[in-house]
Order: structure tokens, then sequence, then C-alpha cells
């Protein structure tokens, strides 16, 4: 008899998922808060707060949406479902462009990491950083291929290593390098920044939070989705935004204006505090501080590359198998329960765009970062209306959690949070639009090169949604559960 496909089972609980949740945001710091700097100058950790707060306002329609249909695909699911399958369609192509961006730029940061670690300085010269961040991603994805990741101890592990070295950085720095006049020199916003730097700083510093739909993407492997991803997500995506902001404020303590943190550590931005931090400790310590905060950020961006693959697999399963993708997307395998197309042709294309970076003038971490910006607010717009909408057109649906603030408005309840979040997130959309050039161009081009590569499947689609979208998404038993609760994977 053959053996049964595994499916995804359901072994998560809060304290893991909220590990999940701390790990895949905070690896987002280790390459954004160099960007960032680079438009926000001193006022880096205050647009890494308000980013941070409508974060967490976006984060509630996410815990709703994904807790009342706890399915593969997270806002790509939920917007399908408010509205037809071409907006879910757009809604999952854009997100999956995240995927890929968040792989490119580990990617290109792990060299960085390194070499500075280990004193290795022409791993972080060009073109040998692009070089060796494409041989990072394609070994990744090979190793993907061959066997799946446990994630159930690993992602404690990881999580736990990651927060200690930000809180290690965010201790010393505000015992060594903390100091108010710091954060207000060269500061006059309006000026120094201009009011354009900010325009384009708010939707990079999204990069900043990068994860949440990742988060969400494992609603479907929660052992009470109801109760652990809500708990989870505000755990995990509050300490990042606690330490993001600390973070930032070290930086610009070490860095004052920010300029320093935005050039010659754009690549490497925790290395540039360590190495202020290292001027000021004996000489063993500084040695031992690097090497820690450096391999520490090697192994977060190389996890940050197999989550992001894996989302990927899940979002493209998801789509597979509502016909949205070609079907070989939507087949479960038994050794990496995600479609080997999938990671072939992420890894591929993550390291294609890591190269097209290379050769754009505007460098390669900008481009990457205000096309990303692009996807996730797009993403993040789109799932508080499909929010919005499901309180109208399926008022009676289960929801294990609601978002708390309601306002009535035509004889249903209304959440505050994605009333205020949704235009938010459309303005900082077009914020992108208006001053990222290569968003303007590749954003869209890459939305185009979906409709076009889905036109074949759309009909089929549209006549078999609803019968798809009632087939369970296969899980583990109960009974299995407890033999299994090690056996989850990315």
């Amino acid at each position: 008899m053959a053996k049964k496909l595994p499916g995804l089972q359901r072994v998560l609980d809060v304290p893991s998922l909220a590990a999940v949740a701390y790990g895949e945001i905070a690896s987002s710091l280790y390459f954004a808060l160099g960007v960032i700097a680079l438009y926000a100058l001193g006022f880096t950790p205050w647009v890494l707060l308000a980013v941070g707060l409508l974060f967490l306002v976006v984060a509630l329609s996410y815990a709703e949406g994904t807790t009342a249909i706890p399915e593969p695909g997270g806002a790509a699911t939920f917007v399908r479902r408010a509205f037809n399958d071409p907006a879910g369609f757009l809604t999952g192509w854009a997100l999956i462009l995240d995927y890929l961006i968040v792989m490119a730029l580990a990617g290109l940061f792990v060299p960085h990491y390194l070499g500075n670690a280990i004193g290795w300085e022409g791993l972080t010269d060009e073109p040998w950083d692009t070089v060796v961040g494409v041989l990072v991603i394609l070994t990744v994805g090979a190793l993907r291929l061959v066997r799946r990741t446990s994630l159930y101890r690993t992602a404690i592990l990881v999580a736990g290593v990651a927060l200690a070295s930000h809180l290690l950085l965010v201790g010393l720095g505000f015992a060594l390098l903390f100091s108010t006049e710091a954060l207000t020199v060269d500061v006059d916003l309006g000026t120094a920044p201009t009011w354009s730097d900010i325009a384009f700083a708010l939707p990079v510093a999204m990069l900043a939070y990068t994860g949440l739909e990742t988060v969400a993407n494992l609603a479907a492997e929660t052992r009470e989705p109801g109760r652990t991803l809500p708990r989870s997500l505000f755990v995990g995506i509050g300490l990042v935004v606690a330490v993001s902001v600390a973070i930032g404020i070290v930086g610009i303590s070490a860095f004052p204006g920010g300029t320093g943190l935005a050039t010659e550590w754009l690549r490497a931005p925790l290395m540039g505090i360590t190495a202020e931090l290292d001027a000021e400790l004996p000489a063993a310590l500084g040695d031992a501080l690097r090497i820690f905060v450096g391999l520490t950020g090697v192994v977060v961006l190389l996890v940050a590359v197999t989550t992001s693959i894996s989302g990927a697999g899940r979002l493209a399963y998801s789509m597979g198998q509502r016909q949205m993708l070609p079907h070989a997307f939507g087949k479960l395998n038994r050794r990496t329960l995600i479609a080997p197309l999938s990671i072939v042709s992420s890894t591929l294309i993550a390291a294609t765009l890591l190269v097209i970076g290379h050769f754009i003038p505007t460098e390669a971490v900008r481009f990457l970062a205000g096309l990303f910006s692009f996807g996730v607010l797009l993403a993040f717009t789109a799932a508080q209306l499909a929010v919005i909408r499901l309180r109208f057109t399926e008022p009676d649906l289960v929801r294990p959690f609601r978002a708390p603030g309601n306002v009535r408005i035509r004889g249903a309840d209304v959440p505050i949070a994605a009333l205020i979040g949704a235009p938010l997130t459309f303005a900082i959309w077009i914020f992108s639009l208006a001053t990222h050039d290569a968003t303007r161009i590749a954003g869209p081009a890459w939305l185009l090169v979906g409709a076009s590569f889905t036109s074949g499947h759309g009909g089929r689609a549209t006549r078999r949604s609803s019968a798809v979208s009632c087939r369970p998404i296969p899980t583990s038993s109960p009974r299995s559960r407890a033999s299994t609760s090690g056996s989850w994977s990315r």
C-alpha cells in the first residue's frame, strides 16, 4: 500500500509560534535599518515607531482573517473569499514578490555580516558580495529540495539567539553610546530629512517588519488558530517594534544624523553599531561581540531565506489548489511538504532579482527595498478591505478572534482598526509609487507578468472556486498530534 502523503500538521502552540513571529519579523532588522536611515536620517527611530504602530494595526485584521479562514495562503485566501479570484490572485502574486525580495536581500547581506565577523573584507566587496549572495540562495534552495528543516525547536533557538544579540546591542548601546544630543544633531524635519525623503522612507520602513504573512500562513498548522495565532502575533510583533525602535535610537546615537549608518554600513547596519561599541570596550570583549553579532546575523539571514522559500511555497500551494497557478504548484511533496517547482522557481527568480539589482544605477538595496514596499502595502490594504467586506457579506462567519473596537455601519459591525489602517497603507503605497522610480516600473510589470502567466488558468479557477474553497486543507488528526509535535517543518 502506498504511503499516505503527509499533510500540514497542527502542532504549533503559542510559545513556538511567538518565537517564529519574532524570528521572522526581527530578521529584517539585519538589513532594513541602514536603508531606512538613508532617507529618514536622524528621524529613523521615529519612522520605525510610526510604521511599527501601523503594523500592529494591520496585524489585527490579519489575526481576524486568518483565524476565521485558517488555511495556507494568508491574505490572498481571505481576499479571494471576500472579493473574487482575480483579487486573491493579485494579492498572492504581490506577496510572492515580497518573499523573493526578502530572499534576495538576506542572501546579499550574508557575506557582509560574515566578512565583518571574521575579518574577511573581500566578502564585502562588489561584485563578490552579489556572487556570494546568489550562491547562498541557490545553496539553501538546493538543500530545501533534499530535505525539510525542523522548525518546532529550531525556531525557538534561533529567535532566542537573535533576541539575545538585539538586547545585548540595546543594553550596551544605551550604556555606552546613548546621547540625547546625538538624536537631535542635524535633525530638522522638512529640511533634514526633507518631506520627500520622509515620503520615501515610510514605504521603505515596511521592510523593517517583514514576516507577518509568513506567520499568517501558519494558521493551518496551529493547534488552536483562534487562540494561538492572535496571542503569538501580538507578542512577537510588540516585542519586535520595541526592540526595533530601541536599536534605531542606539544606531542614531552611534551615528548622529544617520549618515554613517546609511553609507558605510548600509549592508550590515548592526555591525556598524557593533563597531562603535567595539571602540568603547576592551579588545577581547569587542572582538567577541563582533563575532557573536556577525555570526548571529548570518544564521538569522540564512533562516530568513529558508522560511521565505517555504512561505512562497505555501502561498503557491494555496493558489495552485485553486487553479490560480499551474496544478504542479498545488501538490504537496512527501520530502519537502511543498512543491519542488516552487522551490526551484523561487530560488532562481530571487537570484535573478539580486543580479538585476546589482546593475540598477540606484543600487540594489534601495531598488529591492522600494519594490518590496509596493507588494506588501498593496497586500496589507487588500487584506484590511477584505476583513471589512467579510463583516458585511458573511456576518455569521465563525471568527474565533474579532478585531476589537467596532462601529455600526449599515447593520454590520466594522472594525475601526481596518477603517484606519486601510487608508493609511494605501496612502503610503501611493507615496511608494510617487517617490520610487524603480517601483513605478517594476511593481506593475510584476503584476502584468502574473496576469499573463495565469490567463490560461483564470477560467478554470472561476468555475471551480466554490468547490475548491470548500475542500479541507490536509492536516493531521487530533490523535496524531502528540506523536508528531516535533516533526512540523518549514
